[in-house]
């Protein structure tokens, strides 16, 4: 795998690309320097979290030229690893489109711990991790938080395998997009991985009930909450604040603004973080 090749197949905005490049070929031994202790750290305050957003992005994006090699030694097809690197190109155009700068965030350098441990897969619309059953409860995180029932511990015990569900910003949640990727998810898990999976576990504002309850039935997001039974929330918005209303101006909000930020704006009591899962 070559740079060039890698740039092409991320499909980074041709400034963005330009950028990057013109980081890697200035001064390669530095940031191969930078990307040898890149993910170094304790309690994810990695040593790259510490360099300026472009210097992130582009060790982030040398490192892939890495990951691939490791992707592909667990026999993961080209389209998937691609799908799942372009991850990265997304949220550069997501920190882009904020700030006017080219780079990347420390929260995405944390993120993308999971692209350099091998661990998350993009499939279709979806992006899943093997992951083992947390509950973020009192007894787990040593504080109030959501509670479950002991029949639904017992049912899926702490530390089973699951298959956690995550949901890329603009992600497409069509029913039949959603459809599409679970069973390719499924597909994938019982050709490249041994466990055995008990369920699909996602943790997402995106399934919290109040808000859910608000929405027509013809919402993408209300048919794709309805594919989880929910078995524990918590009224804390503090994730729906972040991907509806962070970054966002009083003006853009009034002019532009979803069905979803708009009760965001009026109703932000609606709207919390859930659990919910789908057993296999």
């Amino acid at each position: 795998m070559t740079l060039g090749t890698l740039l092409s197949e991320l499909h980074y905005k041709k400034e963005i690309e330009l950028a990057v490049l013109q980081k890697i070929r200035k001064d390669e031994r530095t940031i191969e320097r930078i990307s040898d202790f890149a993910y170094h750290g304790e309690d994810l305050n990695f040593s790259l979290c510490g360099r300026m957003p472009l210097t992130r992005l582009a060790v982030v994006t040398y490192l892939l030229l890495r990951k691939y090699d490791d992707y592909r030694a667990k026999g993961i097809p080209d389209k998937v690893i691609f799908d799942t690197f372009r991850d990265v190109s997304l949220r550069a155009k997501l920190y882009y489109d904020r700030t006017g700068k080219i780079g990347i965030s420390k929260e995405d350098v944390i993120w993308f711990r999971h692209i350099m441990n091998v661990v998350i897969f993009k499939i279709g619309s979806l992006q899943f991790q093997p992951f083992e059953m947390i509950y973020l409860d009192e007894e787990t995180i040593g504080e109030p938080y959501m509670t479950f029932t002991k029949e639904q511990k017992e049912k899926l015990p702490t530390g089973s395998p699951v298959i956690n569900c995550h949901i890329q910003q603009d992600a497409d949640l069509s029913p039949e997009a959603v459809k599409e990727s679970f069973h390719g998810a499924k597909q994938f898990f019982s050709t490249h991985f041994s466990a055995q999976y008990k369920a699909f576990l996602c943790y997402s504002w995106l399934l919290y009930p109040p808000m859910v309850k608000c929405l027509s039935h013809k919402s993408n997001i209300k048919q794709f909450a309805a594919n989880f039974t929910v078995i524990g929330a918590f009224s804390d918005p503090e994730q729906a604040i972040e991907y509806l209303l962070e970054h966002r101006s009083k003006k853009e909000l009034s002019l532009n603004a979803t069905t979803l930020q708009k009760l965001a704006v009026d109703h932000i009591e609606l709207f919390g973080f859930a659990c919910g899962i789908i057993g296999l």
